[in-house]
């Protein structure tokens, strides 16, 4: 503080990095690492990022860690885009992994010499 009580910028920024680790502690904020910025989306940039529709997205926003933005049954819902980000990675498909034991070759299930039904013709015809 200054002489005059007045804040310095050195004490500005001490504020705010308090109330950022305060917001980082309760879940309010994601920290993205130094250099990249946190972002939150609304579901109509969400269903363009998935390539989805915006009902989509509303129905699967618990999965893709929606956070509501205010109370009541009409809040908006924000998406963190490194949680969107991680979803996709996620949620990707990947090759299937060798078998630990190799399959059974199959066996031919119809074969000339294979009778499936026992049949006796009838010496009699009509």
């Amino acid at each position: 503080m200054t002489a005059d009580g007045h804040a310095t910028l050195a004490d500005v920024h001490a504020i705010a990095e308090a109330v950022a680790d305060v917001l980082a502690e309760r879940g309010l904020v994601v920290y993205a690492g130094p250099g990249a910025s946190a972002r939150v989306l609304n579901a109509r940039e969400v269903s363009q990022l998935l390539g989805r529709s915006t009902p989509w997205v509303y129905a699967h926003a618990t999965e893709l860690g929606g956070i509501r933005m205010g109370t009541g049954p009409k809040a908006r819902i924000g998406f963190d885009l490194a949680n969107v980000e991680q979803w996709k990675r996620d949620n990707r498909i990947r090759p299937r992994e060798a078998r630990k034991t190799p399959r059974r070759p199959r066996r031919n299930t119809i074969s000339g010499a294979t009778n499936l039904i026992p049949y006796d013709p009838s010496p009699y015809r009509a």
